[in-house]
């Protein structure tokens, strides 16, 4: 396995773990009258955008050829 991929690969996981945690902050109870500082919703879609774009990145790492001829 080459350095690209395993680094990939690790940036993946990673977008997707900041994906599902900032979710999941975004639905949590809030009961403050303050409203949050910490826009989680923006985050979230951004990470989850940012998986997708390497997740094609990987698969053309493997030799899957993605975009046009």
């Amino acid at each position: 396995m080459s350095n690209d991929f395993i680094i990939t690969l690790l940036c993946l996981a990673l977008c997707i773990f900041i994906g599902i945690y900032s979710f999941k902050r975004h639905f949590a109870k809030h009961e403050k009258l303050k409203p949050r500082m910490v826009p989680w919703i923006i985050i979230s879609l951004g990470s989850i955008a940012t998986a997708f774009m390497l997740f094609v990145h990987l698969v053309n790492i493997i030799g899957i050829e993605t975009g046009r001829n």
